[in-house]
């Protein structure tokens, strides 16, 4: 946190340095200015509306992005249990429910089956 804002303060003197040269360049002292034309006065401007309340800082901007991005991983998360649940109780209903062998019908014989079951004396 400490080298962000350092970043930040260095990034800013920066900036104040370049914007000084460039007036300095701007200007030249040599060559003398000409006269401005007189300017006719700006009509009042209508009130404006109150300004808003300050832009948040970024730290304060991360922070709510974070806080947003929690409160979508808690309502998923939620959902995900609800589903869990859903799947368990299926899954005890499945096995609790068995098997049944009813219907199924028996199996045919082939003569091939009756003639060794003959053989080893099963009939």
């Amino acid at each position: 946190m400490v080298n962000l804002a350092k970043a930040m303060e260095t990034e800013s003197t920066t900036e104040k340095k370049l914007t000084e040269l460039i007036k300095l360049s701007e200007e030249t002292p040599d060559e003398p200015k000409p006269p401005e034309p007189p300017k006719e006065p700006e009509p009042p401007e209508p009130p404006k509306e109150p300004p808003p309340a300050s832009k948040p800082s970024k730290a304060e901007d991360l922070i709510s992005k974070a806080n947003a991005a929690a409160a979508r991983q808690e309502a998923a998360n939620a959902k995900h249990e609800e589903l869990l649940k859903q799947q368990e109780a299926m899954n005890v209903e499945k096995t609790l429910g068995g098997e049944t062998e009813a219907g199924t019908g028996a199996k045919e014989e082939t003569p091939a089956e009756y003639k060794d079951r003959v053989l080893k004396g099963e009939v």
